[in-house]
C-alpha cells in the first residue's frame, strides 16, 4: 500500500519523536540506529447510543514495514519486562 504525503510526514514525525524521547530519557545509553518500533495506544469515546467504546491501535513503523516476527518480539519483550516489574513489586 502506498502512503499519502500526510502519512509519510506523520511517520517521519513519529520516528523523530521516538528519537527525541530516547535522547531525553536515556541520554547516557542511546547508541545505534532506531531499527523498528510499534506504538500501542487506546482511545475512549461514547457511541451514538451513549455506550462507552474503547479502541486499541497498533502503529508499526512506516505503516507495516516492520516484519510481524519483529512486532511480536518487541511486544513480548515489553510484556516480559512489565511482568517482571510487577512480580518484583517495583
Amino acid at each position: 500500500m502506498s502512503r499519502t504525503p500526510e502519512q509519510i510526514a506523520a511517520d517521519e514525525a513519529l520516528t523523530e519523536a521516538i528519537e527525541a524521547v530516547h535522547r531525553a530519557y536515556f541520554a547516557d545509553d542511546v547508541r545505534g540506529v532506531l531499527a523498528d518500533y510499534v506504538v500501542l495506544s487506546q482511545r475512549h469515546f461514547w457511541d451514538d447510543d451513549g455506550d462507552p467504546v474503547t479502541q486499541t491501535w497498533m502503529c508499526p513503523r512506516d505503516d507495516n514495514s516492520v516484519p510481524l516476527t519483529h512486532l511480536i518480539g518487541l511486544c513480548d519483550y515489553a510484556l516480559t519486562r512489565y511482568r517482571k516489574t510487577i512480580a518484583e513489586g517495583d
